[in-house]
């Protein structure tokens, strides 16, 4: 599903709200693609020794959903120059994630576009803010004349 219709369409402001609910699944394909068995991840006592409630959920899979928005959401190709994230509180097993992802800098000579994440949990608490800048590749017209 693309959420705007057009790059041409698209303003500075215009957003875009998702959720994600991270699962025992999500957290197990992570750590084992990426290797981080950190512990926190893994064992729900160590967890608990060092001030947690439970497992938590990697950080960067909870930043994942940036990608989601720039992959998925966006009417054209965005390749990432760039990514910047701030880890504000954990994010657990089962909690369901609200990313709102809003358009902060379109520059159409260049074809730049900058995005900002803000990810909350169910207690709307911020645990994630994120940016990532990158180039639309608008080619999706082209595609047909080919």
């Amino acid at each position: 599903m693309r959420c705007f219709k057009s790059w041409e369409e698209m303003r500075v402001g215009d957003s875009v709200t998702f959720y994600r609910t991270f699962t025992d699944g999500d957290v197990s394909n992570f750590t084992g693609l990426t290797g981080d068995f950190n512990p926190i991840h893994m064992d729900p006592q160590t967890a608990s020794l060092c001030g947690f409630k439970g497992r938590v959920v990697p950080g960067l899979l909870t930043a994942g959903m940036l990608t989601h928005a720039g992959g998925t959401l966006l009417p054209e190709p965005y390749p990432a120059a760039g990514m910047n994230f701030r880890f504000l509180a954990p994010v657990y097993i089962g909690e369901t994630i609200c990313a709102r992802v809003t358009v902060t800098e379109k520059d159409p000579r260049r074809n730049k576009l900058t995005l900002h994440m803000t990810c909350t949990n169910e207690q709307n608490q911020i645990v994630v803010e994120g940016e990532v800048t990158g180039k639309i590749m608008p080619v999706l017209n082209q595609r047909s004349k080919m």
